[in-house]
C-alpha cells in the first residue's frame, strides 16, 4: 500500500519524574462514559490512565453503575451523573459534569457510554464547551457520527479521535475495507481542522494492524502489537493511556504516538510472558510498566 509522503516523527519520550514531583504535576484526567452492562469499559480506561501516570483520575458515570465502577479500584475517584431509564448518561448529566470540566487537564469521552438521542446531545454539548485536549473513543465517536456531516465543526481546538475502521467509515464515509482511503480521509480531516481553527490540532488514531497516527502533517504506522490483543476492552485501555500522557504534558500527536506504541508493546510482553494466545485488557494494563521500561533499553 502506497501511503502519503508525510514525515514520520521519532518516538516521543516521557520525561523522568523529578524527586520533588507530586500528583498535581501529572495532570487531572476526567473520563466520561459507562452504562448498565458496560461498566467495565470506563473502568479499564481509568485503570490504564492510572497505570501510565496521570496524577488524578476521575470517572464520571451514571449513578446506577457507580458502585460497580468504584469496585474495580480504590485508586480513582468517581462522579455520579444523571441517568436515563436504561442506565445511560442522561441529558441532565451536563449540569452535574460542568464544574469538573474546568479542572481537567485532559478529558476522554465514550468508553461504555452507549448511544441515545440524549447522549448525542450531551456529547455535542461537551465538545462545544471543552477547552482542554479531549480524546473521543467508542460510543463518543458513534454519537459524533449521529450529528451528520457537520461533525468536524463541532470539535474543540485539540482533539484525538481513536476510531476502528467501522467507526471511521461512519464518520469519514470511507469504506472499512479500503485502508488506503481511510488513511487519506484521516489526513484530510486533520489538515482541515488545522485550517479551520488557528493553532488547532486534530489527531486521528486509526486502529488496525499497523495502527496509523496522523495530525495531517505527519504519519506514523505503528510497529508493535499482536493478534492476542484482539479482544474487547483493549481499545478502552488505549484511551486511558493516551489521556494519561496528555495529562503529563505531551502534545496530542505525541501522546497518541507513544500510547499506541506502548499499548502494542505491553500486549506483546504480556502474551510472551504468559505463552497466551489472548491477552486480557487487565493483563495488558499490568504490562504497561514493563513496556515503559523497555524504552530505556536492557
Amino acid at each position: 500500500m502506497n501511503l502519503p509522503d508525510l514525515p514520520c516523527p521519532e518516538l516521543p519520550q516521557l520525561a523522568a519524574r523529578l524527586p520533588d514531583a507530586h500528583k498535581g504535576v501529572f495532570g487531572r484526567a476526567l473520563l466520561i462514559g459507562g452504562s448498565c452492562g458496560m461498566a467495565g469499559a470506563i473502568s479499564l480506561a481509568g485503570l490504564a490512565a492510572l497505570r501510565l501516570g496521570a496524577g488524578l483520575v476521575r470517572l464520571a458515570v451514571p449513578r446506577a453503575v457507580l458502585p460497580t465502577v468504584a469496585s474495580f479500584s480504590p485508586c480513582y475517584m468517581t462522579i455520579p451523573l444523571a441517568e436515563d431509564e436504561a442506565g445511560r448518561l442522561g441529558r441532565q448529566a451536563w449540569n452535574e459534569i460542568h464544574p469538573w470540566i474546568a479542572q481537567a487537564s485532559c478529558i476522554a469521552i465514550g468508553p461504555g457510554m452507549g448511544k441515545s438521542t440524549e447522549l448525542v446531545e450531551l456529547v455535542a454539548s461537551l465538545l462545544k464547551r471543552i477547552s482542554c485536549p479531549v480524546v473521543v473513543d467508542a460510543d463518543g465517536l458513534n454519537c459524533l457520527a449521529e450529528c451528520g456531516m457537520n461533525w468536524p465543526s463541532m470539535l474543540p481546538r485539540q482533539v484525538i479521535l481513536t476510531p476502528h475502521p467501522g467507526e471511521w467509515e461512519r464518520l469519514a464515509m470511507a469504506s472499512a475495507s479500503d485502508r488506503h482511503a481511510q488513511i487519506k480521509k484521516a489526513i484530510s480531516a486533520a489538515s482541515l481542522h488545522r485550517q479551520r481553527i488557528p493553532g488547532g490540532e486534530l489527531t486521528v488514531v486509526l486502529k488496525g494492524q499497523g495502527t496509523v497516527v496522523t495530525d495531517g502533517q505527519s504519519l506514523v504506522v505503528n510497529s508493535t502489537g499482536t493478534p492476542a490483543m484482539a479482544t474487547g476492552g483493549s481499545g478502552d485501555v488505549l484511551t486511558g493511556m493516551i489521556t494519561a500522557l496528555v495529562c503529563q504534558g505531551l502534545v496530542p500527536r505525541d501522546a497518541a504516538h507513544l500510547a499506541v506504541f506502548l499499548h502494542g508493546q505491553a500486549a506483546e510482553i504480556s502474551a510472551d510472558s504468559r505463552g497466551a494466545h489472548v491477552v486480557l485488557p487487565t493483563e495488558l494494563i499490568d504490562s504497561i510498566p514493563a513496556a515503559l521500561q523497555s524504552l530505556s533499553g536492557p
